[in-house]
């Protein structure tokens, strides 16, 4: 099964994720990388559902969290996951509920970084789903790591075939940056260690395209 990645306006009219992109936005000023992880999320989770078989309300929960999991960057670069947490804890005036709340303030706070063991992230409650946002922070850390707030966003062609996911990145300047951020294996580890599969990915001049289409 292949998918490229091209503008995703799914689950745009949501109220609930209009509110969170007029909130990031006045935040950070622009959400631009945050729609294009929103659509990167949206493909890798419809690509993957044989492996995780979550549902639409999950979706849903990852695609809210691509808008908001930058927010911090008002606050502080360095510490931004820490800080985007922070923030969603205390904007009351979101139209969320306390359980999704919870969930953005989850999957914004672990985004980067180490992800603690189940049980002991200290946001979460008894009642939470914990697996089920393991599986949606795994998706949204992958989709994060194929897009970048400073360089050329790649076009993307996804592959899934025998738990081995194919990642192709297009671009149409192969720089030594591009070549590091877009090849950082660690990035996808949480991926493979909790759907069980293996990433590879392909990075690519974007005259190549033709070639794997």
């Amino acid at each position: 099964m292949k998918f490229s990645v091209k503008s995703d306006r799914s689950d745009s009219s949501c109220p609930h994720t209009l509110a969170l992109q007029r909130w990031t936005c006045r935040k950070l000023g622009s959400i631009s990388h945050e729609l294009r992880v929103k659509s990167i999320a949206g493909k890798l989770f419809d690509l993957t559902w044989p492996l995780h078989a979550l549902n639409r309300a999950d979706r849903k929960i990852l695609q809210m969290a691509a808008i908001v999991h930058d927010v911090g960057r008002c606050v502080d670069d360095d510490t931004h996951p820490k800080e985007g947490a922070a923030l969603l804890r205390d904007a009351q005036l979101l139209p969320i509920s306390a359980t999704e709340r919870r969930a953005l303030v989850y999957l914004t706070r672990y985004h980067r970084g180490e992800v603690p063991t189940l049980g002991e992230d200290r946001i979460l409650r008894l009642t939470d789903d914990r697996e089920t946002l393991l599986k949606l922070l795994a998706i949204l850390r992958t989709a994060d790591a194929l897009d970048s707030r400073t360089i050329e966003s790649p076009s993307l062609v996804f592959e899934l075939a025998n738990r081995r996911l194919n990642v192709t990145c297009c671009l149409t300047e192969l720089t030594p940056k591009a070549l590091q951020i877009y090849g950082r294996r660690k990035k996808f580890r949480l991926l493979e260690e909790v759907l069980h599969l293996q990433v590879q990915v392909r990075i690519i001049a974007t005259e190549q395209l033709r070639v794997v289409a």
